[in-house]
């Protein structure tokens, strides 16, 4: 038997021997009191070691635990947190799609002779010479090709494909676009067209200008209300520029669009208007490119 072998069973032999003797004179702690003194000054170190060891294991036994519970309660804040922030979004996201329903409705009241349908945009065309977009109303609703489509702000376009549940929207500013269009100023009311600039998509132009045409910056421009298609005076956009063409006799106006194509999110289709001569809310037959709409 090696010697540290031997040292722990004499050591375990010393403590249990003390142990047995602690016992006996705790139980007759009374007939002899000086031997009881003698154990207890003994084993006090020892039971205070003890007493310290098991106060320390319940306080990490504790600590752990409350650990636990901050973190399964961090857990449960951080999932309402979430729950909470979602909702906050789709509140504000109803909020502002209640703003701009609004703003429709109150167009819609303001120009009692047109009769509308409202239609979401659910897709748009990456295209920056085909300027189209989707919507969610087709010929189930009533929608039907070359009705208008305006906001309130202004003029969209014009339907340009139906299917039953959807429907494909030309904008204005689409290089195949033309609008017949006047200056809205009452000294001024010169007629021209407006066409898409395949060049500058979201600047489209009041052509067929003579050169001694009455048009200034800052003049906005409506539609006429020529070629069976759009009512008339419907916001088109606003004369950014000026600009005589070459050797010509003619000059063209460049236009900021009424509508900001980049945000359409609900728009109006105009399926009856008093120069509506069409059952499906347009003419028989689609214009030649260049001619007012």
């Amino acid at each position: 038997m090696q010697l540290a072998q031997r040292k722990a069973i004499v050591l375990a032999v010393v403590v249990l021997i003390v142990f047995l003797l602690a016992s006996s004179v705790a139980k007759n702690r009374y007939q002899f009191p000086l031997a009881g003194k003698l154990v207890s000054t003994i084993l006090s170190p020892v039971e205070y070691a003890i007493a310290q060891t098991g106060y320390r294991i319940r306080n990490a036994i504790n600590f752990a635990g409350d650990i636990m519970t901050v973190h399964w309660s961090n857990q449960t804040l951080a999932a309402e947190n979430e729950r909470l922030r979602l909702a906050n979004m789709e509140l504000t996201e109803a909020m502002a799609e209640n703003a701009r329903l609004r703003t429709l409705l109150e167009y819609k009241k303001e120009v009692p002779q047109l009769t509308f349908a409202v239609a979401a945009v659910i897709a748009r065309s990456p295209s920056s010479w085909s300027s189209t977009l989707v919507i969610n109303k087709g010929s189930a609703d009533g929608i039907a090709k070359d009705m208008p489509v305006v906001t309130a702000q202004g003029l969209v376009g014009n339907v340009a494909q139906v299917f039953p549940h959807s429907s494909h929207i030309q904008l204005m500013i689409d290089a195949r676009s033309a609008v017949g269009a006047l200056v809205q100023r009452p000294e001024s009311r010169v007629a021209g067209i407006v066409e898409g600039n395949g060049a500058r998509p979201l600047s489209p132009c009041l052509i067929n200008l003579a050169r001694d045409a009455d048009i200034i910056k800052g003049d906005k421009v409506i539609t006429s209300g020529f070629g069976g298609i759009y009512p008339k005076n419907i916001m088109i956009g606003e004369v950014v520029e000026v600009v005589n063409e070459e050797g010509g006799l003619l000059k063209y106006a460049v236009l900021k669009p009424a509508v900001n194509f980049d945000k359409l999110e609900e728009v109006l289709v105009i399926i009856r208007s008093p120069i509506m001569t069409h059952p499906s809310g347009a003419p028989s037959q689609p214009p030649a490119k260049g001619t007012a709409r």
